[in-house]
């Protein structure tokens, strides 16, 4: 199990797509969950592994998912008591399951190594270069008779310009730095691709004018605003290393704080998590939210399911059943 596991968790990082790696840190039987047990959520809310059954893998999607978003790390503790301590890192869920055991999970965001794009071989690209493996960045430069001679610390050099070999999409940003070799066509190319972050090393007259072309040739306005150009932070950069650096701070700023957004290659905006959102969706298919104690029910194996008003609710326990039955309009008005 252990080995599988290993292999998906390669093959998606190789994908450059978030996820995420819930594991049980403790437990006090009886609980079908082990210490050590482990598994892997997708960003389409897809779990592979195991750790647990019945409302552990419920909480266990619903909690990755937004821990995905936020990249930030989550320990959800779910037990016979639950209790009502949640912060951003930390929170509890009433164990519904017949076992009534107690187990801790802690869920972890996995993102990628980012990707830069270089396409030019100008000074500003060779500091470009430089600084952002520095950074961890892994980084494939694109230029007419490039080579590891001029990119020594670069993971890919390669002598055209294509972007039909790009490792991944949600994690890359290209930078466009030819500085008057073939500007127009190499920015068209990297607006066509469905990158989020392109960007191009131009005076503020020089990015309209090739804005007026990008028009021209059919690429969307839409599209064309996406364009960073002039490329940067504003930090009034003078020197070919101080420009390197604000290009690499804006990217930086991009990667940590970006709403995953991506464009179609066609040239439309996607603002929106698209597909955080078909994961909500899929979830809200799957499970449903007991409105006593919170925890996501399988719709397909609830313990009960009462009628209010034309809607189905689902509990999953018999102690949720009675209490909304009791007041069922202050539970579905919470």
């Amino acid at each position: 199990m252990f080995n599988e596991l290993a292999l998906q968790i390669e093959k998606h990082l190789a994908e450059g797509a978030d996820f995420a790696v819930a594991q049980v840190i403790d437990r006090i039987a009886p609980s079908s969950g082990k210490v050590g047990d482990k598994a892997l959520i997708l960003q389409t809310g897809e779990l592979i592994g195991w750790i647990g059954g019945g409302c552990v893998r419920g909480i266990v999607v619903k909690e990755a998912l937004d821990v995905i978003k936020s990249k930030r790390f989550r320990r959800v503790r779910i037990s016979p008591e639950g209790g009502t301590r949640e912060t951003a890192t930390y929170k509890e869920y009433v164990m519904s399951c017949q076992s009534k055991g107690t187990v801790e999970i802690m869920i972890e965001p996995v993102i990628p190594q980012p990707e830069i794009v270089v396409v030019g071989k100008s000074n500003i690209a060779r500091k470009l270069v430089e600084m952002a493996t520095a950074a961890d960045f892994r980084v494939s430069v694109m230029a007419i008779d490039a080579d590891s001679q001029t990119f020594p610390s670069a993971h890919v050099v390669s002598g055209s310009v294509n972007f039909e070999s790009l490792r991944s999409i949600p994690n890359t940003h290209i930078v466009v730095t030819t500085q008057g070799e073939d500007d127009e066509l190499s920015v068209k190319k990297a607006l066509q691709t469905s990158v989020a972050y392109v960007g191009f090393v131009a005076s503020a007259r020089k990015s309209e004018d090739i804005k007026t072309y990008l028009k021209a040739e059919g690429i969307s306005e839409e599209r064309i605003a996406q364009l960073r150009s002039p490329v940067g932070l504003d930090i009034n950069a003078k020197l070919a290393s101080e420009v390197a650096i604000s290009i690499l701070a804006e990217i930086i700023d991009h990667f940590r704080n970006r709403k995953s957004e991506t464009a179609s290659c066609c040239g439309s905006s996607k603002t929106a998590d698209t597909t955080s959102t078909s994961a909500e969706d899929k979830f809200a298919e799957d499970y449903y939210i007991n409105p006593v104690c919170n925890v996501p029910v399988s719709k397909k194996n609830p313990k009960h399911i009462v009628d209010y008003q034309g809607e189905k609710v689902y509990f999953c326990c018999d102690g949720c059943k009675v209490s909304f039955e009791k007041e069922p309009a202050k539970y579905m008005e919470a």
